[in-house]
């Protein structure tokens, strides 16, 4: 099956950050294919196309990204996670979350502050969301290599035109910015970065420095805070506004996740950090 997926009007939906250089010619995606057979062509194809907007040594990476069976295997099963009642979804995912939530609060009052006063977005709201993607950093999984998964689901036909070829060209964006080496960097199975599990565009929407280390959105419980609380202001969150299901930060939330259980979960989970 092929197409032309048209990126740049893609990437303004996503509200991605592309280097200067993708505004020259038009951005696609030369075709897509359901199993593995053509997948080093198509890194050919991309290799070529992008050939001079991104770097050699950027594009060279992709010659050591194999297309990955076990990430086809987990999108196709996805739905799974997301089946039931939300009475039993909620209890599910978010069991013990609040507790501890609370805890990092305290811990980490300062940045939680800073991230308010900065953007908006209150503190029981960014610890739901971090605690509910990854336990606040402590769920491992079985973490997979970042762009080789993004790759695969970029050329796989399901979602390469409405999401996952936008997110493969976010990827190599930063790689090519020096802010993450994607190809070594791990995460779950879908290309997440970090332990608020950013999409590639939307970690270059809202990385942010809140220790002075530099950006770090695996190991610094700061720039987790930080980062997520702007991502959550650039996308259009209301400051001291209500958050409840039909407000417009609701609205905003909607956009973290598109799964409607999640969805749902996370204003619940933060009314019940906050008491």
């Amino acid at each position: 099956m092929k197409f032309r997926c048209t990126f740049l009007s893609a990437a303004a939906g996503l509200g991605l950050v592309l280097a200067p250089a993708l505004f020259t010619s038009e951005a696609y995606a030369a075709f897509c294919y359901n199993d593995g057979s053509r997948f080093n062509e198509w890194k050919k194809v991309i290799k070529k196309e992008y050939r001079g907007k991104f770097k050699a040594s950027t594009l060279k990476k992709l010659d050591q990204v194999n297309y990955s069976t076990r990430v086809i295997k987990l999108d196709r099963n996805n739905k799974k996670s997301f089946k039931g009642t939300f009475e039993s979804f909620y209890k599910r995912r978010s069991a013990g979350v609040a507790p501890l939530a609370r805890k990092k609060i305290k811990q980490y009052k300062q940045y939680f502050d800073k991230a308010e006063r900065d953007f908006g977005v209150p503190a029981e709201l960014i610890a739901a969301i971090w605690g509910l993607e990854t336990a606040f950093g402590t769920y491992k999984g079985k973490p997979l290599p970042i762009l080789e998964s993004v790759a695969t689901l970029a050329y796989d036909c399901r979602r390469s035109e409405s999401l996952f070829f936008p997110e493969f060209i976010a990827a190599l964006t930063v790689i090519d910015n020096g802010y993450i080496d994607l190809h070594t960097a791990r995460g779950a199975w879908a290309g997440e970065i970090g332990q608020t599990q950013f999409l590639a565009s939307r970690y270059l929407q809202a990385r942010t420095d809140y220790d002075g280390g530099g950006v770090d959105v695996f190991n610094s419980a700061p720039d987790v805070i930080g980062s997520t609380a702007k991502w959550f202001a650039v996308n259009g969150w209301q400051p001291g506004a209500d958050y409840s299901e039909g407000t417009a930060n609701f609205q905003v939330i909607m956009k973290w996740n598109r799964a409607t259980l999640y969805q749902k979960t996370i204003p619940k989970l933060a009314k019940e950090i906050s008491g």
